[in-house]
């Protein structure tokens, strides 16, 4: 077992805020222009700093478990340019791996960010001449029963955008006219059964059911027993049946990762320790595109194999280009729309029993099948993609077994993939100007090896999956229109090709930043690090 030092890790690596209650996000950015005032504005966040330690517990009268949840929630990264203003030690700051010294503007071109994607359509705040972000803060707090978030929110904004001044400067310029102080996002909703008011729900703009699949690491879980539910399909595969937890280190830096070494990210050794790397993301996602694109596509599907009704051919070619039907439910699990309504008919109280706590043990019995389904499956006996199609979206995030040279349907390991892996937290948005999107962010200990690998070789690259140049079907990068072959598959499924694919999600601002520990936070406030 392993054993993290959670007092000194940032709470949001250990827990995706949205589903432990904080369907609310707030994301400020500051410019520092003076170090010892900057140093000074750290001090004041550090008391407030959300740790990964467990939450308190106890029972109530009745017997029933209570969780002792903070009101609200704030985590804090920094940009290079961030550090470099906080007057850290030239040492320091040049041994920081290149593409964090870079930052996100500067590699467009690695990470698809062309076309309508370019850093210069990017929301004001983020474009060439604006001031750097340099201090990177968020807020997380529950919501009320009408969906609104609780008035704590505005309370720590106005504390927060009170620490700022003269050196330490607020920046504005979100959302496409820049009007905004700083980015919202939160959790979509649905009405509840009572009519007493709403719930958040795991679910996207395009539609589909989302944040089902993160990896679990070490030390993650401090239930052995936990930890071993946890682990299939969101661990790693070892000879087609032993799923593990993945090591600590892919993910937090001082800990031992999947090549049995510490990753390094600069000196001294302690400044990082228990720190990790963010890639912030503002995606904007065209909804109506998508939706036109998919009637013209369900049209086709009708025509080349048939459909009982507009519905059937709409969510299974959603489906086909996803890797999942709306609900969740993988392909892998349901290959066609017949599979798909037998498992909801199986399931579909489970998605219920998800949004309601407490439950009894029949219920979370219930539950647990049913998250192993949703996440407890490989490609080893898909690999012509009859079920799958090879370049669907959550096939290209996380291929699991299907890269392993020995793959076959019992045998295989996720070994080349182990190495690639990220933590993705993040919740939609809704600009006051209409747009959607989602707030991204991807935590790991190497944004090359790992966000970057992704983002450039599998969403918008496709020889891996036998698919030459073509990109990722949902989110890949649109220098020029795609394609996205579904192979003919179950039910006597014809293939086809769809073809001419727009862009559906351009990136609207950005950039890297890095999550220290808690020790670190105080290294950085009192100007001691020292990189001998």
């Amino acid at each position: 077992m392993t054993f993290l030092d959670l007092p000194d890790i940032q709470g949001n690596l250990q827990r995706p805020y949205g589903r432990f209650g904080f369907p609310h996000a707030r994301h400020f950015f500051f410019h520092v222009t003076d170090a010892v005032a900057g140093r000074h504005f750290v001090q004041a966040l550090r008391p407030r700093v959300t740790t990964a330690e467990p939450w308190d517990k106890a029972q109530d009268a009745s017997g029933k478990l209570i969780v002792a949840k903070p009101a609200i929630t704030l985590n804090l990264g920094f940009s290079h340019a961030g550090l470099t203003a906080l007057d850290l030690p030239t040492r320091t700051l040049r041994l920081f791996p290149d593409e964090f010294i870079d930052g996100m503007r500067c590699r467009a071109d690695i990470l698809g960010d062309v076309g309508t994607s370019d850093p210069g359509g990017w929301d004001p705040a983020w474009r060439d001449g604006a001031p750097a972000a340099h201090v990177w803060v968020m807020l997380n707090v529950a919501a009320n029963r009408d969906g609104t978030p609780l008035a704590i929110l505005g309370e720590w904004t106005d504390w927060l955008v009170g620490l700022a001044g003269d050196h330490v400067a607020l920046l504005a310029g979100h959302g496409a006219d820049g009007a905004a102080r700083w980015q919202d996002s939160a959790a979509l909703t649905a009405p509840l059964a009572d009519g007493s008011g709403v719930t958040p729900v795991p679910r996207e703009h395009f539609g589909f059911t989302d944040g089902i699949g993160d990896p679990v690491f070490r030390g993650q879980f401090d239930n052995p027993a936990a930890e071993k539910v946890a682990v299939v399909g969101e661990g790693k595969l070892d000879r087609g049946t032993d799923w593990s937890a993945l090591e600590a280190g892919e993910f937090i830096l001082g800990q031992v990762d999947e090549q049995q070494e510490l990753p390094v990210a600069s000196m001294p050794a302690e400044f990082v320790r228990n720190g990790t790397f963010m890639a912030w993301r503002k995606l904007g996602q065209d909804i109506e595109a998508f939706d036109a694109e998919v009637d013209r596509l369900a049209a086709l599907w009708t025509r080349v194999n048939g459909a009982g009704s507009d519905e059937e051919a709409r969510e299974t070619v959603r489906a086909k280009l996803v890797g999942r039907w709306s609900t969740g439910i993988p392909l892998s699990a349901a290959p066609s729309w017949a599979d798909h309504a037998a498992m909801m008919a199986e399931h579909d109280a489970c998605i219920v029993i998800a949004l309601r706590k407490p439950r009894d043990s029949v219920e979370a019995t219930r539950l647990e099948k049913y998250n192993l389904m949703l996440t407890g499956f490989r490609y080893g006996d898909d690999m012509a993609g009859a079920k799958c199609p090879l370049g669907a979206h959550i096939r290209r995030a996380n291929p699991r077994d299907m890269l392993d040279p020995e793959v076959g349907p019992t045998t295989g390991s996720s070994t080349l993939v182990n190495r690639r892996r990220i933590l993705r937290r993040g919740l939609p948005f809704v600009d006051p100007d209409g747009s959607k999107g989602i707030v991204f962010m991807a935590h790991c200990a190497s944004l090359f090896r790992q966000f970057e690998f992704v983002q450039q070789q599998w969403m918008n690259y496709g020889l891996d999956f036998e698919a030459g140049n073509d990109g990722c079907p949902l989110i890949g990068a649109r220098a020029q229109p795609t394609k996205h072959v579904i192979p003919a598959g179950p039910a006597g499924a014809n293939a086809m090709i769809a073809a001419d694919l727009p862009a559906f999600v351009t990136t609207r601002g950005g950039d890297y930043f890095f999550l220290p520990g808690i020790d670190a936070l105080r290294m950085i406030a009192m100007g001691t690090v020292d990189p001998t």
